[in-house]
């Protein structure tokens, strides 16, 4: 199993949870106005200086459909332009 976390521009939200609504998922876990600064963006605080935030969403994918949920991901982020978006696989070792 794998887990993926997106985080992506609250502009792009509704894309993300259109795709996430088409995928083969148990489910996922949601989180609104994530600041911060990722490689390829300026940073978002949500404040005066740096303005706007993102969301995160983290999924975790079983092996049969780990791929192409990252296939879905690499999609879209390809069509959103590479920016603004960025997903990280981690190992789920263990799930209680």
């Amino acid at each position: 199993m794998k887990m993926l976390i997106l985080v992506y521009d609250v502009d792009f939200d509704d894309e993300v949870m259109e795709m996430l609504g088409r995928l083969p998922l148990a489910g996922y876990t949601k989180w609104d106005r994530v600041l911060g600064k990722g490689k390829r963006s300026e940073p978002k605080l949500d404040d005066s200086v740096w303005p706007g935030f993102n969301n995160a969403v983290a999924i975790v994918a079983d092996d049969e459909t780990q791929e192409s949920v990252f296939a879905s991901l690499r999609a879209l982020f390809e069509k959103l332009g590479g920016k603004g978006f960025a997903v990280f696989e981690l190992p789920v070792l263990r799930v209680i």
